[in-house]
């Protein structure tokens, strides 16, 4: 080969330690070079060692073809040869031909050692502590194994023993705000899809029954082959815009074809985004896709986009029919029928494009907002169900949790309002309050101790994508060369920009030529730079970490993951994974809620991260002088004033923990009551309701009850079921909507009313009845409503004859015949009788949501009831 010969005349593939006449040769490339010369370093081996021990290296410039006649020449006399090389092997079975007819004995080792067990997997990276524990082993074998190589591989072991946490929390990455795709996965009950390459592959782990993917190009093909052994008739196939454009039009084509019963659907978001956002090569276009299917030979198209997007319609070919993306599942369950290829192609505009082109003035922004008033809102989850969108976060209230919108993050996509929900209000011409709601003077702070660097330093940042953690790797790496240091990062984040882990690993050192690897690995981090609690304290963040050797910071805020807008109920263990950073790291580790502070402060979260680097550098943590870091965030140039400032309040914060606490309390609205308290809160909010009779009816039952838990139980879960949100009591709560809103924004809006009112509203094609849009005209309306809530429950009451109030009346009746029997409950079914008494907690929500939430509750209750009366009977039992 011209190339072979080229390397070898430029000596590309070279000796790096070493000299002719040692026995073990040791080969690698590229990343598993740097992890080779780590491993080594590991081991205590360097090169005046190497040769001691009658060790050579050969880095690999050029992995295919390889130089046969350098490499040949320089495993002359080698007795063992071992090739370092991680997944597909291309360099093993080319070394393995170089010496094919002039082996002489020698044994290559790579995938498998001379016992044929696996050495090197093909499956996975390899790190360098893997490579050195192996080598360590090999040297062993090979008489070779020195004393300083023996206590290496102890440590190791031990390292490699500490690297066993579990993951308390997952971070997956998910689909971005506003995305798509958070509306085109949905499948009709009882059908199925296959996935595929792009962000839509998020779907398999949202309950969305979608599964199975394949290489780019392939989708689709894997059902041509499974159709005739498989019982289903039929399937959908994601397919994004990238993957069509590049191959995926081949596999439609194939399963033309095959006659297969498919349904391609072509997810058009206008950008490969799943890597950066590209646009399409060739300036594909919605409508040209339209046209090259028909051309294919696909007789049945359907149109799904979103209306208020600024889509010409007339350009799509007339065969297309046209629908709005509210009738997506009446499409899906049309084409699911269809015998053949058909396709759905899903127009909708990828929302991290839609935020970028926003940004540049290139894409209409509209002047409306999304606001969730609290008081109204009932935890249910129904508004995530529908949109799947993370910008829905819980805030906890006195009267439970209830759901917001992070306007931060918010892409204006709208779905959440299609939760069957009062609360919602849309408000135009409302500006997000920016400004910051606290004010500190930074006092001179003492300078740090510089940690000194032997070797190298080695950080570990964790956070969130979308959030600007990179931006700390990219601040840390830019002030190490600003301060004349040598410095390698690799940002690990994967589909981290949807929202999923993030970490970065930089190793700083005094020079480049200290820096091998850049992973770091098991036990290596001298400093963790926590941006993310779920991340920090993640199995894969947690064996980096050494107590003794390893400090951190971390920012203590709950930052909701994805698994919120399925469950209504999801937690985060956050004691959990405060106990596992504590019992790693012992007296290193430093917590601050950075969000929260940086709100107050900054006006904006976007500066936490920022804010937790420059408390691990007031830390010594950070081998860089204040002056570069400072450099480095104004070279960056995003509001680099602003992320200086986060960087002094960061250092501020740790030298002043206590201040920066009760800043961050004094900003929290519901702190937490006593059991006396919120029995009393409660009273008061009936009082408010309907009146003093009521709340003196609650009163009574809620003082009979024994024991704190159980009095705690029945307060939370008798109010809730006396207190349910009719006409009357949306109207008052809605009446402050305007006042809440103010607290989060500012100018001149005006605010719309999203409402199904009974009579008024028609059923939808989901079977729920459709939301309808109200100016603030109602508010006259809601006014009088208001002042009618004294009709509540009498024959007066026309809204009281629907069969969502008279089960609501039912509830209240059935609960204190319940409770009678709790406090009648023996011992032995005590947690049963405070399960039945907190039961009603469950049941929230509005219209069709909080019925199918009763119907659970009315199968636990009958469990619950059974388990009292059975240990009742085992009471008689014994005492007869």
């Amino acid at each position: 080969f011209a190339a072979e010969a080229f390397a070898h005349a430029n000596k590309i593939d070279k000796r790096v330690w070493g000299r002719p006449g040692a026995k073990i040769g040791l080969v690698a490339a590229g990343k598993n070079w740097l992890d080779l010369t780590h491993a080594l370093s590991l081991l205590g081996i360097d090169a005046a060692e190497a040769e001691r021990l009658g060790l050579t290296t050969y880095k690999v410039g050029q992995t295919w073809p390889l130089d046969m006649r350098g490499f040949h020449d320089w495993a002359e006399g080698l007795d063992l040869i071992i090739v370092v090389e991680e997944k597909r092997k291309l360099i093993e079975v080319q070394v393995k031909e170089a010496i094919f007819d002039d082996r002489r004995g020698r044994r290559v080792y790579g995938w498998k050692d001379g016992k044929g067990e696996e050495l090197f997997p093909v499956r996975f990276a390899l790190n360098p502590v893997m490579i050195a524990t192996k080598l360590g082993e090999i040297l062993t074998e090979e008489g070779r194994g020195t004393e300083s190589v023996k206590a290496a591989l102890v440590q190791l072991e031990q390292a490699v023993k500490a690297d066993n946490a579990e993951d308390i929390a997952a971070r997956l990455p998910y689909f971005c705000s506003g995305c798509p795709h958070n509306s085109s996965t949905k499948l009709p009950e009882g059908s199925r899809a296959y996935a595929g390459i792009g962000c839509h592959i998020m779907a398999m782990w949202m309950d969305r029954e979608t599964s199975g993917y394949t290489h780019m190009g392939g989708e689709g093909a894997n059902w041509i082959g499974e159709a005739p052994f498989s019982t289903r008739d039929h399937v959908f196939q994601n397919m994004g815009d990238g993957t069509y454009n590049h191959s995926g039009l081949q596999a439609i084509r194939a399963a033309l074809a095959a006659g297969s019963n498919i349904t391609f659907k072509i997810l058009y978001n206008d950008a490969v985004a799943m890597t950066g956002g590209q646009g399409n090569d060739g300036g594909l276009t919605a409508d040209r896709i339209a046209r090259e299917v028909l051309a294919m030979g696909v007789q049945r198209v359907a149109l799904v986009y979103d209306p208020k997007e600024d889509l010409d319609l007339d350009a799509f070919p007339r065969e297309f029919s046209r629908h709005t993306r509210d009738d997506l599942m009446k499409v899906q369950e049309e084409l699911r029928n269809y015998k053949g290829v058909s396709v759905i192609l899903y127009v909708q505009t990828c929302a991290a494009e839609k935020r970028r082109r926003r940004k540049r003035g290139t894409f209409p922004d509209p002047d409306t907002r999304v606001f969730i008033n609290t008081d109204i809102c009932e935890g249910c989850g129904d508004c995530g169900v529908q949109s799947n969108c993370v910008s829905i976060v819980p805030v906890e209230t006195d009267l439970g949790r209830k759901r917001a919108i992070d306007q931060s993050s918010c892409n204006k996509d709208y779905s959440c309002v299609d939760g069957f929900c009062p609360s919602f209000v849309t408000l135009t011409g409302a500006e997000i309050r920016k400004e910051a709601s606290a004010e500190i003077d930074i006092p001179h702070l003492p300078a740090p101790a510089l940690p000194t660097i032997n070797g190298t330093w080695n950080i570990v940042a964790t956070g969130v994508g979308g959030t600007g953690v990179v931006t700390v790797g990219a601040v840390l790496a830019m002030a190490a060369h600003l301060d004349g240091k040598g410095v390698g990062m690799m940002e690990m984040a994967g589909l981290a920009q949807k929202g999923g882990a993030v970490q970065i690993h930089c190793r700083i050192g005094n020079a480049p030529g200290d820096i091998s690897a850049i992973r770091v690995a098991a036990g290596e981090a001298d400093a963790l730079i926590g941006g993310d609690l779920v991340v920090s304290a993640g199995s894969k963040t947690l064996g980096l970490l050494a107590g003794g050797r390893t400090g951190a910071v971390v920012n203590s805020h709950e930052i909701i993951t994805g698994a919120f807008t399925r469950d209504p109920d999801f937690r985060l263990p956050s004691g959990r994974m405060h106990l596992a950073l504590e019992a790693r790291l012992h007296e290193g580790l430093s917590f601050f809620d950075a969000t929260e502070l940086s709100r107050v402060l900054m006006g904006d979260t976007i500066f936490s991260n920022i804010m937790v680097l420059g408390a691990a550098w007031q830390r010594g943590l950070v081998p860089l002088s204040e002056a570069a870091i400072l450099d480095a965030i104004a070279l960056n140039g995003a509001a680099s004033e602003r992320n200086q400032r986060a960087f002094e309040i960061g250092r501020w914060a740790i030298v002043h923990p206590e201040q920066a606490a009760r800043l961050v309390e004094g900003n929290v609205h519901h702190k937490p009551l006593s059991l006396d308290e919120k029995i009393s809160l409660r009273a008061d909010h009936l009082t408010a309701y309907q009146g003093r009779g009521l709340a003196r009816k609650y009163l009574r039952l809620v003082e009979r009850a024994e024991g704190d838990d159980l009095r705690e139980a029945i307060a939370k879960a008798y109010h809730k079921l006396l207190s349910y949100k009719d006409e009357y009591e949306v109207a008052r709560l809605h009446l402050a909507s305007a006042d809440k809103a103010r607290e989060q924004f500012t100018g001149d809006f005006q605010m719309t009313f999203h409402l199904a009112p009974p009579i008024l509203s028609k059923t939808g094609a989901d079977g729920r009845p459709v939301k309808r849009s109200f100016g603030p005209w109602v508010l006259r309306l809601f006014r009088l409503l208001a002042r009618m809530k004294r009709l509540r429950g009498t024959p007066l009451d026309l809204f009281g004859y629907s069969a969502e109030r008279r089960m609501e009346r039912a509830l209240i009746r059935q609960y204190e015949k319940d409770i009678e029997r709790v406090f009648k409950a023996p011992d032995a079914a005590r947690d049963a009788a405070l399960a039945l008494a907190e039961l009603p907690l469950s049941i929230r929500g509005f219209g069709p949501v909080k019925a199918a939430n009763a119907a659970k509750a009315a199968k636990r209750r009958e469990e619950l009831l059974a388990v009292i009366a059975a240990g009742g009977a085992e009471m008689r039992k014994a005492a007869e």
